[in-house]
Formats: structure tokens, C-alpha cells, sequence
């Protein structure tokens, strides 16, 4: 059977019970047939009662649900096999967790052979005899169990084969969860009935830490100031964690990151989760008012910066660097606190409708939810080198960070203008075989200039069909959609041959509904075109301040109401302001934003479908954006198509503009209305693109509107007297 990609916190590995390098070679519990293994761990947290007596009480409640049985023997088995202690556990639903705990508890007590009488038992297992239906099976499961520090690890071995390698995974999650229960404090007067069964709280920083105890020789940063294999990065973080827990970070505590495209930005924000805190990346690239807008919304302690950060950062907020961090931790530090998924993580900003930043926050469960999706879509593990290129302070820089890295992979990191413009040398000189793009920069990259380039995921705008076309089937292309309030919407492997512009596949981990795009109250059916609705754990978690856009979380009345079949409820659903329609096989295609649509003599004109027709008719041989710009003593505004036409100076603008659109309105009159038709076309050199990596239509607005209509006009008189 063939390795698998790691997935949550845990690592199926079918085989690897022939490694000795997890528990040691001196717990010899011999399975007589062929097994496999499941490894999971406890992390980040104080271990309250003796790790043997939580094993002992957690193996029975799991396997009581799991195999509906009420009463179960097993061995508690020391470091060897000599060493064995019969234990009964009686799972009543009346019992709380400190009964059970203190049932285990007398029993080893009561053993006298006093086989575990030493103060700390580090290595142990729990061997339990099945029934098996199976005539190659003997039911045996040994779960092992090994404490180093403050977590606890744990190797599920099975040999029946009734067990699926998916169902032993989601036995051992349901093991994990129930020992991470029984180790809280509060929990011993909780009803066994109580305990949550199904957990989800996967934490990005021990799904890293999981890759570095089974492999930590892999290369997990591979930067241009520097490389790090999965122990480096775990070693480096949590010594920093320990520096940020000294300096009063803990949970809730906003840690702003200031660097420039670095190694240790991946390291700090690990470090920050660690140490309970909420990062929140900052880009160097952003103007200093704007920082300061950011920052204002909260009462952060400090920023953690990199040596490059300049003076006036001091002035918005006290600074300290990695190195004042890492000096400041010592091995006799307390743990790190546990975290919960419901706990803060992240905190991001994006532009408001009113000009202010609008800050948003994401929990761990929020984090964790999209980054796994993110990497089980595009297949992220090792081998994967993922080239970073956004821009540190938008989503999308951290989730294809923190899904490549806790799926064993790569995350290549080049210098700034290398990323921010996707240098093909860049790309190649790391060796990176994955990159994330918008359709603007994938439209520039020439797929010949980087063979090292495997994978190509396209997100940020509507992906039009030539794009597809461009790269065809030289590389393997994903499509993703959702906006930072849900980041992991939608995605698909893209299909070169029956690709339609604009589609971004299925939901997976949402609930999708599409609205009236003027009243969210009314429910549309598929096949509509209508604003997309979201609910589900991918949603975001609040708005930091009161926020007007508030208004975009929603309960519509027919979700109260219900409808058909379908009872009443109450939900939170999130307004994306996507202009949507659902396909028969449930996929979703992005038409554009619904305030991207003008009107024209009354008709609703979707402004990328004009783009798609010009751009046809120029053949891809120049960038399309259309806009409505007016201007000076402009009466109205009007439709105008800004051509990218480079910049060469042998032709004047107004002749190179005529040699890209001549004849193309009576060409467009044949196949669109003519409110479609562009009445300017304006050239610039290249479209203007935010630091996202986006086309900047405020800025060709303010191209258009800072020309006369005498200027406009006499751009278009070549091409008009032809």
C-alpha cells in the first residue's frame, strides 16, 4: 500500500509498525499478523494525571462507543512484556470522568506485582483482544503510548482486517479527543454521556509538530535567507513561543508580524499559536498610515519585526525582534498553554467600503478548517514546493503557508519583488513546483520559462477561459474561491477541455444558498443567476470593530421559516456579494461581483463579459479591464475598455492604440448588444495591479477621470477614421 499524505493531526502510515524510531525497540508487543498504524499526539499541554491512568480511562470509553460494549478487559503493558497489569473497566452512563479515573487508579494500585510503581512511566501500551468476524484477523489492537515532556504520544497498531485504515484514523481522532477531555482540569465531574465524541479541533501548530516527530529531517522552509527541516521549525518556534509567553503573550494577546518575505515569518506565526496568542501578518510593502489604522483597532503589547523594519514602526508600537525573543526563553519555562478551537488565531484586514481597514478574526477551528481543505484539494504533501507570492498581509499568503506545512510539504520563500511578480528565476532557482497566482499574474507568467512548474492554483478574480487555454494541459490547474471572511469556499480541478470561464467546482465544507442579489429573504433555485449566501466552520468568526458591513451576516426568513421538507432553523450566513449560478453537478460558476454590474440605456451589463468579448477580438495580445469612468466635464459616465499596450516607443500611443483596435466594434456589433460595446478604449502601458495581485480598478477610474473628453477623443480618432 502506498504512503499517504498527512492529513490532521494525525499520520496514517500503512507499515510503519517495522519502525522502531517512535517508541524504542523495548516495547515488544508482537501482533502475529500484518498491521497498520495510526500515530497521533497529545500536545501543548500539562499532563494532570498520570499518562497510564488517562490511557487506561480514555482506551475503554472510545472503545465501549466504538465496538457497543459496555464492560471491557485489556492489559496495561510496561516498557516490556514481563510487565503486565489486567484491567476492567465498567462504562456506565452514569459515570463521571473522576469515578472512572479513580476506578483505573485503584486498580493499579491494587496490582501487586507493583509492576508500575516507578514515579514516571514514559513508555507503555494497551493491548485489547476483539472479536474478529475475519478468518486472517485475531482482533488484537495495541495502542502505545509514549510521554516526552508535555505531550503524549500515540501509535495505533490493528491487524483485523475489518478495520479500513480511515476507520482506524477516525478511532484513534476519536481516542485523542477523549483524552484531551480527560486531561482537563474541569472534566472530572462531566458524565461519560457528556464527553464530545467527534472532535475537530485540529491546531495548525501540532499538525506541524505531528510531521516533525515522524519526520523531521524533511524540508519544511526553503527560503532565500535560509532552509529549515520540520524539527528546525518546531525547535525555532517553540523557543520563540517561550520568548512571547515571557514577554505576557497568552491567549487572546494580538502579536503584529512585521517582515519582509523571510524563513522566520512561518516560524513566528507557529510561535504565536503556540504561546495562546492571535497573529496578525503585516506586509512591509504597507504605507505607514495604514499600519497605523490597523494597529489602532487594538491594544497589541508589541509588534515582532524583522532587522530591515524601519524607525517609524517604533513610534506606532513597541517593537522586539526574533533574537530579544529567543534570548529571553529558558528550558525551565513553564508548558504552553492548550488551546481550544473556539479560541482566536488570526486577525486580517481588508479594504472597507468606508475607507477604514476592516479587520476580521478567524479561530484555530476556522485556520485549520480551510487550510486542511486547501491542501486535501491540491493534494499538498511532500514533494510539494509551494512558491509563496502574495503579499503577507492578505489570506491567501498564510493559507498556502500553513496548509503546505502541515501536509509535509515544502514552502518556498523568495525574496519580495521575486514573489510579489512571480519571477520565473526565482521560481526555478528554489525549485518550486507549486504556486499560487491571480489570473492577471498567471496571464503574464510564460509556462516555458519556469519547467520546473507542476501545479498551478488560480484565485482572487474570475478565471476566464483563455487563461486555461494558455496553460492547457502542461501543468495541473485548481481553481479556488472565497473571499477572507470564508476563504475555502469552492474549488475544482481545472478540466482544459470543458472549462467554462468563471467556474470554481463545489462547496465541501459549507452550506451554499443563493439569493435574490436585492433581497437575501428570497430564495432562488439552482440554475439562477443570484448572490451567494455561506454558512458553515470555514465562516469567520466576528468583525473586530462595529462595522457597518455587519450587515452582511444574515438570517433570511426562509431559513427560519423553512421550506419544503426542510424545518425552520436559525443560521449565520455570510453576504459574499458574488454574483453566482449553480450547475446541475452542484458546481458553482463566479460571475462577478454584484456591484460589478452597471446599467446602460437601462440594460444590466456585466462588465467582465465585455472584457471576455474585447479580449476575444484582440486575440490575447493585450491586457482588457472595462470600466464606467467619467470624465472631466464629463456629463455621464461611459464605457471605457483600458487596453495594456506595452510600452514601446517607436509608435505614438494613439497609433499603437489603432493597430490593437481597429475594426473591433464592428466585429463586437455582431456578437453582443451594443450597450456591450466599449465607447472609449484608453491605452495604458500595463494594468495596474493592487498588492494582491489584483487588477486596481480604482486607479484606471482615476485614469479615465482625470482626462478631458477632447483627450479621450483624440485617442480614438485613428481608429474611428479607419
Amino acid at each position: 500500500m502506498a504512503q499517504q499524505h498527512f492529513h490532521g493531526a494525525g499520520t496514517y502510515a500503512p507499515g510503519s509498525y517495522h519502525s522502531d524510531g517512535l517508541l524504542g525497540s523495548e516495547l515488544q508487543v508482537d501482533l502475529p499478523c500484518k498491521t497498520d498504524t495510526y500515530t497521533s499526539n497529545i500536545y501543548g499541554e500539562e499532563l494532570r494525571e498520570r499518562p497510564e491512568v488517562l490511557a487506561a480511562a480514555a482506551w475503554p470509553i472510545a472503545a465501549s462507543k466504538w465496538f457497543y460494549k459496555d464492560e471491557l478487559e485489556f492489559q496495561l503493558v510496561c516498557n516490556n512484556a514481563l510487565s503486565k497489569l489486567p484491567l476492567r473497566a465498567c462504562v456506565a452512563p452514569d459515570l463521571d470522568v473522576g469515578s472512572l479515573l479513580d476506578q483505573i487508579s485503584k486498580q493499579r494500585k491494587d496490582d501487586q506485582q507493583k509492576t508500575f510503581s516507578e514515579p514516571e512511566l514514559s513508555r507503555f501500551s494497551i493491548v485489547c483482544q476483539m472479536e474478529s468476524t475475519e478468518p486472517k484477523g485475531n482482533g488484537m489492537i495495541v495502542v502505545r503510548f509514549n510521554v516526552q515532556g508535555s505531550f503524549l504520544q500515540m501509535q495505533i497498531q490493528f491487524s483485523d482486517k475489518r478495520f479500513h485504515p480511515k476507520e482506524a484514523e477516525n478511532l484513534a481522532r476519536m481516542l485523542q479527543g477523549i483524552l484531551q477531555q480527560l486531561n482537563k482540569s474541569s472534566s472530572r465531574s462531566t458524565l461519560l454521556t457528556e464527553l464530545n465524541l467527534i472532535t475537530s479541533e485540529n491546531l495548525v501548530h501540532t499538525m506541524v509538530h505531528q510531521i516533525a516527530l515522524n519526520h523531521p529531517d524533511f524540508p519544511a522552509v526553503c527560503a532565500w535567507d535560509g532552509s529549515l527541516t520540520y524539527k528546525e521549525l518546531v525547535d525555532l518556534s517553540t523557543r520563540l513561543a517561550l520568548g512571547l509567553a515571557r514577554k505576557g503573550v497568552d491567549r487572546g494577546v494580538v502579536v503584529p508580524l512585521y517582515f519582509e518575505k523571510s524563513l522566520w515569518m512561518p516560524v513566528a506565526i507557529l510561535a504565536v499559536l503556540k504561546a495562546g496568542g492571535v497573529f496578525l501578518q503585516l506586509a512591509n510593502s504597507i504605507p505607514k498610515g495604514r499600519i497605523e489604522a490597523i494597529l489602532n483597532t487594538g491594544n497589541s503589547p508589541f509588534a515582532l519585526v524583522g532587522n530591515s523594519t524601519p524607525a517609524w514602526m517604533g513610534d506606532i508600537v513597541p517593537t522586539l525582534t526574533v533574537e530579544d525573543l529567543m534570548s529571553l526563553a529558558e528550558s525551565t519555562d513553564p508548558p504552553l498553554p492548550d488551546c481550544s478551537g473556539n479560541q482566536d488565531a488570526v486577525q486580517l484586514f481588508t479594504s472597507g467600503s468606508t475607507g477604514i481597514p476592516k479587520g476580521i478574526v478567524w479561530t484555530h477551528t476556522v485556520l485549520a478548517t480551510n487550510c486542511e481543505e486547501i491542501m486535501r484539494k491540491q493534494s499538498f504533501g511532500p514533494g510539494i514546493r509551494q512558491f509563496q507570492t502574495a503579499s503577507y498581509e492578505f489570506d491567501v499568503s498564510m493559507m498556502e503557508s500553513i496548509a503546505i506545512l502541515i501536509s509535509g510539504g515544502c514552502l518556498c520563500i523568495p525574496q519580495e519583488n521575486d514573489g510579489v511578480h512571480c519571477s520565473p528565476q526565482a521560481l526555478e532557482a528554489l525549485q518550486a513546483n507549486s504556486v499560487y497566482l491571480t489570473p492577471t499574474l498567471a496571464r503574464k507568467l510564460d509556462p516555458d520559462s519556469v519547467p520546473s512548474l507542476k501545479y498551478l492554483a488560480l484565485e482572487g478574480e474570475v478565471l476566464p477561459k483563455d487563461i486555461v487555454s494558455k496553460f492547457d494541459k502542461r501543468l495541473t490547474m485548481y481553481n479556488f474561491y472565497g473571499p477572507a471572511e470564508c476563504p475555502h469556499v469552492a474549488a475544482c480541478t481545472i478540466d482544459p477541455d470543458s472549462f467554462e470561464t468563471g467556474f470554481a467546482g463545489a462547496t465541501s465544507v459549507c452550506l451554499r444558498w443563493i439569493v435574490d442579489p436585492h433581497n437575501h429573504n428570497n430564495l432562488l433555485p439552482d440554475g439562477a443567476i443570484g448572490e451567494l449566501l455561506v454558512e458553515g466552520p470555514i465562516l469567520m468568526d466576528r468583525y473586530i470593530c462595529d462595522d457597518p458591513d455587519v450587515a452582511a451576516f444574515v438570517t433570511p426568513t426562509w431559513l427560519c421559516q423553512g421550506f419544503g421538507q426542510f424545518s425552520g432553523r436559525q443560521g449565520r450566513l455570510f453576504k459574499t456579494g458574488d454574483l453566482v449560478r449553480c450547475k446541475p453537478d452542484g458546481g458553482l460558476v463566479i460571475l462577478g461581483r454584484k456591484d460589478s454590474q452597471v446599467q446602460i440605456g437601462g440594460e444590466r451589463v456585466e462588465l467582465t463579459e465585455v472584457e471576455h468579448h474585447v479580449r476575444k477580438f484582440l486575440q490575447g495580445r493585450a491586457g482588457v479591464v472595462a470600466e464606467m469612468v467619467t470624465p472631466i466635464a464629463g456629463l455621464k459616465p461611459v464605457l471605457a475598455a483600458f487596453i495594456a499596450i506595452g510600452d514601446e516607443i517607436y509608435l505614438p500611443l494613439g497609433a499603437r492604440l489603432q493597430a490593437l483596435t481597429a475594426g473591433i466594434n464592428e466585429k463586437l456589433a455582431q456578437h453582443v448588444p451594443r450597450t456591450f460595446i466599449p465607447e472609449v478604449y484608453i491605452p495604458v502601458d500595463a494594468i495596474p495591479m493592487t498588492a494582491a495581485g489584483k487588477t486596481d480598478r480604482k486607479a484606471l477610474r482615476k485614469i479615465g477621470g482625470s482626462m478631458t473628453l477632447d483627450e479621450i477623443s483624440r485617442l480614438q480618432e485613428p481608429r474611428l477614421a479607419n
